[in-house]
């Protein structure tokens, strides 16, 4: 070849590389601007929420698979961006083997398919930010797609918009402002991470127009932060603080802390007025009515508060603006002596430390500074403290994380796996299908293997930047961000489910990603030199690329399921379409995914309702099949096992009925529908029983006696709480118990027991047959002790005439 024509080639594939790489950082970019909207990609381990995370990870997966064709001319095995892209891996490796463990198995499907997802932007973040431009350009999209969610979420406060539940009624403190994450306290770390950031790029950043905007959007952050109402992330802001101001030379410490007194001064400020306006507006739009309504931005409220908000934005944007340049000019040359010293990195905050712990004690103890503030936030700084119910239930929460991850301690119980075990070995009746931390949940899905590479990833990356920041001052720069991005929203992860967001998962993973791509020609292993242009390091970019087919393809499979099932609701619900139209696309659905009991749940309940209309056999056989079919795959599912229990009721099964709600107690040992049932259907078998002079009527009614004595002992154990921890969902005994076991205690002639059972539901009303079989036995518990109501004899009688015979062949059976 001709040297020009060579020449030539390789322009041509420079060309073809940087066309690749802004494809790339384009893609990255829009993927945070677009998919915040959709309730930040929240995984609640719904069909509701299951749309978006799909449609999420095939752009992700598509995007992946131009990374893997870029890496067939960029990636060298020569540093530790090339053992972490590899490492990350191990990752998913994790879920997919618990996949095979999986209580879930939808669910772990879907970690599997959303920890690859992961690790594809964490790839992305180590490669994408090597030089100056394209780190800026992700930082950027960081910082501007957060402030459209804070504006937006400010529009929704002030009426211009509406974003289902962006506001979230709160039991006492009117609206908890949530924007697009429908979850408060998720929000405020969102916002806690997004104002540290904005602080940190107002001191360093070298333009004026970036500074301008970082320190403009300072105060509506801190106004929504306040606005979450969120008591764990305000106490996480200090410390938080602790950790980003060793990283700074003191003059920027100092401008840290400086500006961020500066934008909370002005926030507080201003923010009864924005209270009381956003209160006036919600008693007018009502938003958790769900009529989406709105309100023009000239009306005199919403005027207002845009008006205060924007004066105490440009008030601080411009004195940052205009004092940046001499005041850490000034700050640098009085802190010149002091900075040459071995410890001076902590000399500010060990100042801070002081002075927060002094201000935070006059915050709590002074009722006369609290009532600076708005009533419903100094309520809230008011409670906190390590008796709240919100501290209680995490403790209950984390403690039975534990004793799940006993039972599954090596590779888990597969991703999800908390939704549909918690409530095995919860303490409490309380309902959280999140365990509010995302170590623990990671310990339930994939166990302590998992835990331990999770932990040893994290703790490689943060060891491995901290190292290269130290050692390589001249590298330092705005990139620093990525590591307040990352290391806010993991440690607010410690108490609540931020992570549970694809959105603030694949930034935080992104985050660690860029956090050392700016480092990269300093973590370079000289060992591996040799490996350089070996030609099996094409293994791991055709790896890589295959694998993104795979999921691209995998994913958009069980979308075009979710697509399917959607259409044949809208056909059953909207069109009114007949049973044999609507089920083809059901039927595909389930054809794809037959581990999604969503799907095959409704299909059971339509068969259901075509054999009560027709009593065509064939329905009948067709929702046993399918119950069958999905059982396997979700042995933990309430509504399939209440969907069996009816089924057997339904055919006469007796021993299988008892059996599948023995099965339901054990799984859901705080359900009262299961024990309910339990205790009324072997109270009635064993009366069955009775009939035929059996002797297992004693062990029917015996076990019924049990589950009664275990309802009891659950009631006590309730009593036992700390007064400030919830008791969650009600537990007691009900009417229908006490009808089963009063019958019972008749029957073995223990009239007193009966009695006193019976009387607390004998005044309901008498046209309900179970208040008369409740009276019928009441009475006649009497009559065997020579006792009489004639009132409520009477009154019986006259409700139904026919009692009279039942109550006189009760008295002459026993």
């Amino acid at each position: 070849m001709k040297k020009k024509d060579l020449s030539i080639s390789k322009k041509n594939v420079v060309s073809e590389i940087s066309l690749l790489q802004w494809a790339i950082l384009a893609a990255v970019s829009l993927f945070l601007f677009i998919f915040p909207f959709q309730i930040a990609l929240f995984n609640g381990f719904s069909f509701d929420f299951e749309g978006a995370l799909l449609e999420s990870m095939i752009y992700a997966f598509l995007l992946l698979l131009i990374v893997g064709i870029r890496f067939f001319s960029s990636w060298r095995l020569t540093d530790y961006r090339s053992l972490l892209s590899i490492f990350v891996l191990v990752l998913p490796f994790m879920y997919f083997l618990s996949y095979f463990n999986a209580v879930a198995v939808h669910n772990a499907k879907l970690m599997l398919q959303l920890e690859l997802m992961m690790a594809a932007f964490f790839i992305i973040g180590l490669y994408i930010t090597e030089n100056k431009l394209n780190t800026l350009v992700v930082e950027l999209s960081i910082q501007i797609s957060g402030y459209v969610v804070v504006i937006y979420g400010l529009m929704n406060l002030l009426g211009q918009a509406y974003f289902p539940n962006a506001l979230w009624l709160a039991d006492t403190n009117g609206y908890r402002l949530t924007s697009v994450f429908q979850y408060s306290n998720s929000y405020a770390a969102f916002l806690a991470a997004l104002f540290l950031g904005g602080l940190f790029s107002a001191v360093h950043t070298k333009q004026w127009y970036w500074r301008a905007l970082h320190s403009f959007m300072l105060v509506p952050i801190w106004i929504s932060f306040m606005l979450t109402y969120s008591r764990a992330a305000l106490v996480f802001i200090p410390v938080l603080v602790l950790i980003i101001l060793p990283f700074l030379r003191i003059g920027k410490q100092l401008s840290y802390l400086i500006y961020m007194f500066l934008a909370i001064v002005s926030s507080f400020a201003i923010l009864s007025e924005i209270t009381a306006i956003s209160d006036s507006i919600s008693k007018i739009l009502e938003p958790s009515s769900g009529q989406g309504k709105t309100m023009s931005i000239w009306n005199h409220l919403p005027l207002s508060g845009w008006g205060l908000l924007l004066g105490a934005s440009i008030l601080v944007a411009a004195v940052i603006t205009l004092t940046h340049d001499k005041l850490l000019k000034l700050l640098e040359n009085r802190t010149a002596k002091l900075g040459r010293t071995k410890w001076s990195f902590v000399a500010v905050p060990a100042v801070f430390i002081i002075v927060g712990a002094l201000a935070a004690t006059l915050v709590f103890t002074s009722s006369g500074v609290r009532s600076l503030l708005p009533a419903s936030i100094a309520n809230r700084i008011e409670t906190i403290n390590f008796e709240q119910h919100s501290v209680l239930e995490r403790e209950t929460f984390y403690r039975d994380a534990l004793k799940v991850s006993a039972d599954y301690p090596l590779i888990g119980a597969g991703g999800g796996a908390w939704t549909v075990l918690y409530e095995k070995y919860q303490s409490n009746p309380y309902t959280s299908n999140q365990a509010h931390n995302f170590y623990l949940q990671t310990l339930i899905e994939i166990g302590w293997i998992g835990l331990i590479l999770l932990l040893a990833f994290l703790v490689t990356v943060y060891y491995l930047f901290i190292r290269a920041y130290i050692k390589n001052p001249e590298l330092r720069g705005s990139h620093f961000l990525f590591f307040i991005i990352s290391i806010s929203i993991l440690s607010h992860s410690a108490i609540d489910f931020d992570m549970s967001y694809g959105f603030l998962a694949v930034l935080v993973f992104l985050s660690l990603g860029a956090m050392l791509g700016p480092f990269h020609t300093k973590l370079v292993i000289t060992s591996f030199a040799s490996y350089k242009d070996h030609k099996w390091r094409m293994i791991y970019p055709a790896s890589l690329s295959i694998l993104a087919l795979i999921m691209f393809f995998w994913v958009y499979r069980e979308y075009d399921a979710n697509l399917s099932y959607r259409h044949s609701l809208e056909m059953a619900i909207v069109e009114k379409k007949p049973l044999n139209e609507i089920l083809p696309p059901i039927d595909h659905a389930i054809s794809i995914s037959p581990d999604q009991p969503e799907y095959t749940l409704r299909k059971m309940n339509w068969m259901q309702q075509a054999f009560d209309t027709t009593h065509d056999v064939k329905y009948r056989q067709e929702y046993k099949r399918l119950l069958d079919q999905l059982k396997p795959f979700a042995p933990y599912n309430r509504s399939l096992i209440l969907d069996e229990y009816r089924y057997f009721k339904d055919e006469g099964q007796t021993d299988k009925v008892l059996q599948t709600l023995d099965e339901g107690i054990a799984k859901f040992p705080w359900d009262m529908n299961f024990y309910e049932a339990a205790i009324m259907e072997y109270f009635l078998a064993g009366q069955n029983e009775k009939q035929k002079n059996s002797k297992d009527t004693d062990i029917k009614w015996d076990h019924s006696l049990e589950l009664y004595q275990e309802v009891l002992n659950r009631i006590e154990r309730l009593k036992l709480l700390p007064a400030g921890q919830l008791q969650g969902r009600e537990f007691k005994v009900s009417p229908l118990m006490r009808q089963a076991i009063g019958q019972i205690y008749y029957f073995r002639k223990e009239y007193q027991q009966s009695i006193n059972l019976l009387r607390e539901d004998i005044n309901g009303e008498f046209n309900d047959p179970n208040t008369r079989i409740n009276v019928r036995f009441y009475l006649a518990s009497l009559e065997a002790l020579r006792q009489r109501d004639d009132n409520l004899y009477n009154k019986l009688i006259k409700a139904d005439s026919n009692e009279q015979a039942a109550l006189e062949q009760q008295y002459n059976s026993n």
